[in-house]
């Protein structure tokens, strides 16, 4: 069944997060995880596999930095991650035995457009087309774009996935203030229209709020859309504990905020930060009833 199938269905699970994980396998602070598509492969594949024995319908690629921007002190060219990151999802779910899909995972480049930075749309465009030709090559069966956080810029990543994605369905989820609000301003109603014009074929959020801030916001995101909502939030708002950002949102009071996110008519349910396969094996349960 091709992905653009699966918008039919009343629910779908999505994956939690990858960089905690990478993290307690022994990323160091600092380095790069896409990096260890290539290095560490089997850390990266064992996080898919993990994802996959709980339940997750949509596995996604360990490519959110692999852009020239997040890569400037790498050694390896974000086509080289993209392409890598691509194989190992779909290495993992062929190890798994189940019907499962590769997101191709595109994050924000870490720059300003102009006028806000220096960065023009010409070299944005670029930037993501390298990643995306490449994990489309690889085997992906959707684009999916998120946290991002300034309208312009996830504008300009929907055009290089609708240019360079070979068709591929295209998901993009941007990260709100608890009060519907993106870092520059734009407010929930503003960004659906514009997601929509630009021809998405899901949107949502991830990130910046846990799931309770997101059962807040859902009225304003189902009162203007019509297209399949995708929610990801982390698990509870971020805290500081002894100098490290923690998320305290235990699986069980995820799912039961996840929950209310599904009868809400969430189509795609998944976490981002802080999440773990713990969290994921809860929300897939949740949707399979």
């Amino acid at each position: 069944m091709p992905f653009s199938d699966v918008f039919s269905k009343k629910h779908l699970v999505f994956d939690g997060g990858m960089g905690t994980m990478l993290q307690s396998a022994g990323l160091p602070a600092g380095a790069s995880p896409d990096a260890w598509n290539i290095t560490n492969p089997d850390a990266v594949r064992a996080v898919h596999a993990a994802y996959l024995a709980v339940g997750a319908d949509v596995i996604t690629s360990n490519t959110f930095g692999s852009t020239v921007p997040r890569q400037k002190r790498g050694a390896y060219k974000p086509a080289e991650l993209a392409a890598a990151g691509i194989r190992l999802v779909k290495e993992a779910i062929a190890a798994s035995g189940k019907t499962a899909y590769a997101a191709l995972d595109i994050g924000p480049l870490g720059e300003f457009l102009e006028p806000l930075g220096d960065l023009t749309e010409e070299e944005a465009l670029e930037y993501f087309r390298e990643p995306i030709e490449a994990g489309v090559a690889a085997g992906a069966d959707c684009i999916l774009i998120e946290t991002m956080s300034a309208l312009d810029e996830a504008l300009v990543c929907v055009k290089a996935a609708k240019a360079y994605g070979s068709g591929l369905p295209v998901l993009c989820t941007l990260t709100y203030s608890p009060a519907g609000r993106l870092m520059t301003g734009e407010t929930i109603e503003t960004v659906v229209a514009a997601l929509e014009e630009a021809g998405v074929d899901a949107l949502g959020c991830n990130c910046g709020v846990g799931p309770e801030q997101l059962v807040s916001l859902l009225p304003r995101f189902t009162a203007c859309t019509t297209k399949p909502l995708l929610m990801q939030p982390n698990a509870g708002l971020p805290e500081y504990v002894d100098g490290q950002t923690v998320y305290l949102v235990g699986p069980e009071a995820f799912a039961d905020e996840m929950k209310k996110l599904a009868r809400g008519g969430v189509w795609g349910l998944g976490g981002c930060c802080g999440t773990t396969p713990e969290h994921i094996a809860l929300v897939a349960k949740l949707s399979a009833k």
